[in-house]
């Protein structure tokens, strides 16, 4: 023990004798405890008796081994009490300035993990989260709630699980988009968008619908989640519905007139070159300008591929074909999920996972490999700066049931 990393981090504090003295790491921690303590490996209390006294010295502290240079190392594992049913994402804590950890099981329970592995709340929910969990500051005082919706609630979150009076609000008509959430002027003056098949009815953040905002349009069910952009001094609204593209204003009328039909891919509808971008089913890459002219652009995609973007970068994958700025890596024959783009420390990163092979694969925008990938995973993968170390962290599962958590050095 006495050449163990982990003792020798705490040892300059430690007495060099002592009557009674015990060492614990994390594990044993936590048993003592009765709650995890991932990462707490270096943990000893002394007893000193003298005389009729005894004086009692402790340290329970953080150890974790510096990692040699562009090495990816496990950071935990936090298992759930039953299968995942979405992948984990991420959600900024207010009070650490970090991010923790969000992911939901099949009996709909929702699960908050701290950036240590720590659980720190579950609640069960009325159904499955549609799409991606926001984040509101609905009272604009720094305090983040999480507001998303299941097929029949709204819901709105404080930062212990708790709901936020007057949410959630119940439909008997089923939710059939994921919530969306706009703040058009960076004011904090919510707007939260509930899509039921062909109609769209908006809230503002004390659950109140707001009047002013009325969608006629209803001959076609929305097929994608409706999205703001800003372009110049102008907001757009917009989303697929059978074969038209919708671009509204703030009112809920039309903005642009998109005559051209459009055979919808699955893929979402981004900005991309200050253009409305998604593809269609035959692989083309379809952009809409703010004047409603359309142009299509052969990709010589298949039917199943999947793209996603930011303002000026596109990746697309196609079959093993992963495409980044037009650089292409062939990766091996697999069942991948949708590339990931995330932007992190003034840099570029995209992720796709094989489900076939559980490898999870992180490129830059040069499409070149991050050095160490892939790693172990079962589904898509997170990347972001959980805590306040240098380093990010990619997120994971280990198998149906296991949250992991990889940290790059």
């Amino acid at each position: 023990m006495a050449n163990s990393d982990a003792f020798q981090s705490i040892n300059d504090d430690l007495s060099d004798e002592a009557s009674l003295f015990i060492f614990k790491d994390s594990k044993g921690l936590s048993q003592v405890l009765g709650k995890t303590m991932n990462g707490y490996n270096a943990n000893a209390v002394q007893f000193v008796t003298e005389d009729s006294y005894t004086h009692i010295n402790g340290v329970i502290q953080k150890f974790k081994k510096r990692a040699a240079s562009n090495s990816v190392t496990e950071t935990f594992t936090s298992p759930l009490e039953a299968m995942i049913l979405t992948a984990p994402q991420t959600v900024k804590n207010h009070v650490s300035k970090s991010h923790d950890v969000i992911v939901q099981d099949v009996n709909n329970v929702v699960y908050l993990i701290s950036s240590s592995g720590n659980i720190l709340w579950k609640k069960e929910l009325n159904g499955k989260i549609l799409g991606q969990i926001e984040q509101i500051d609905m009272y604009k005082n720094g305090r983040l709630q999480l507001a998303f919706a299941t097929p029949n609630r709204l819901y709105v979150l404080d930062r212990n699980g708790n709901d936020v009076s007057p949410f959630p609000l119940k439909f008997k008509d089923p939710i059939t988009q994921p919530l969306s959430v706009f703040d058009y002027d960076k004011r904090k003056d919510y707007r939260l968008l509930v899509t039921q098949g062909n109609n769209l009815i908006m809230y503002n953040a004390k659950g109140k619908t707001v009047s002013g905002f009325n969608y006629k349009n209803k001959d076609s069910d929305i097929t994608s989640q409706p999205k703001h952009f800003r372009i110049g001094t102008k907001d757009y609204i917009v989303f697929s519905a059978g074969e038209h593209l919708e671009v509204l204003n703030r009112q809920g009328s039309n903005r642009i007139n998109v005559k051209d039909k459009i055979q919808f891919s699955n893929n979402n509808i981004y900005l991309y070159q200050n253009k409305f971008t998604t593809t269609n089913t035959l692989g083309q890459l379809i952009q809409v300008d703010t004047q409603g002219k359309l142009s299509t652009k052969n990709l010589n995609l298949s039917d199943k591929h999947k793209i996603t973007t930011t303002s000026k970068t596109l990746v697309s994958l196609n079959e093993n074909r992963l495409i980044i700025k037009s650089r292409t890596i062939d990766l091996d024959y697999g069942d991948y999920t949708e590339p990931r783009i995330f932007y992190l420390n003034d840099k570029i990163y995209v992720t796709t996972t094989d489900l076939q092979s559980k490898k999870v694969y992180l490129f830059d925008s040069q499409a070149k490999s991050i050095p160490n990938f892939p790693v172990f995973g079962t589904s898509s993968a997170t990347l972001e700066k959980l805590d306040n170390d240098k380093g990010l962290e990619l997120i994971t599962q280990s198998d149906d049931k296991t949250i992991v958590v990889y940290k790059l050095h």
